[in-house]
């Protein structure tokens, strides 16, 4: 969706520190979630002093909060300058959609011939919940339950922890999703039937077919690049 006037006091509105844990953890997952969301938007500048004012922290927990997100390459620190959340990496964006095909077609295929009958039940539910998701025009519940519809796929295959190495892989990747919901008309009804033709092979075991799937739907991302970036704002990307 299209950035607010001041994308920074959106980010932060609903903030609310938990003393009982990590204040640089959670300004990070804070932060992190609206760059890759989009409700922070590339090249939108980050005032540590802002921040720190706006949720009632120090600056220090934000200091490193945005030093971690600049490990993850989700935001560019100019030393006596500033700081600002960093355009979409297309090269960042093609190796997370180079690894996610390869891991994901593998680990569904080896699925396909052990999925239990639970697990197929509980993989119906979560496309179903996704249909309604869509009929309603719920774009964010639609993407949460995407997430966990990929993420279930490794942990009922016993890697879980492949999922979460994957995380920091498909930062950029997240990010061009969500932009192609909010941008790019009928993407999540492609990506819904891509899901629905998924769950079918799945239920007649069909290895072979799934990695055709897998592969069709991870890459279709570069399909909608050039339709993304004709509406997304230029400066939203880095080649």
């Amino acid at each position: 969706m299209l950035a607010p006037e001041d994308p920074l006091t959106a980010a932060l509105s609903d903030f609310r520190l938990d003393p009982a844990h990590s204040y640089a953890d959670q300004v990070h997952s804070l932060l992190l979630r609206a760059i890759v969301r989009g409700t922070l938007p590339p090249r939108t500048a980050l005032s540590e002093a802002a921040i720190s004012k706006m949720i009632n922290v120090s600056r220090t927990p934000v200091r490193e909060a945005l030093a971690q997100l600049a490990d993850e390459q989700l935001v560019l620190i100019y030393r006596q300058v500033g700081t600002i959340v960093a355009p979409i990496s297309v090269q960042l964006l093609e190796e997370g959609r180079f690894v996610r095909s390869t891991l994901e077609g593998a680990n569904h295929a080896e699925l396909a011939r052990t999925i239990t009958p639970g697990q197929l039940a509980e993989l119906k539910r979560i496309v179903q919940q996704q249909r309604d998701a869509v009929t309603d025009g719920q774009t964010d519940r639609f993407s949460e339950l995407d997430e966990l519809m990929h993420r279930r796929l490794f942990e009922f295959a016993g890697r879980g922890h492949v999922w979460v190495m994957l995380e920091p892989i498909k930062r950029q990747f997240d990010r061009v999703r969500w932009l192609l919901l909010g941008h790019v008309a009928g993407h999540s009804d492609r990506a819904l039937r891509e899901h629905e033709q998924i769950l079918a092979q799945f239920a007649a075991h069909d290895a072979k077919g799934l990695r055709a799937s897998v592969s069709a739907h991870v890459n279709h991302i570069t399909d909608h690049m050039q339709a993304l970036r004709q509406q997304a704002p230029a400066s939203y990307f880095a080649d």
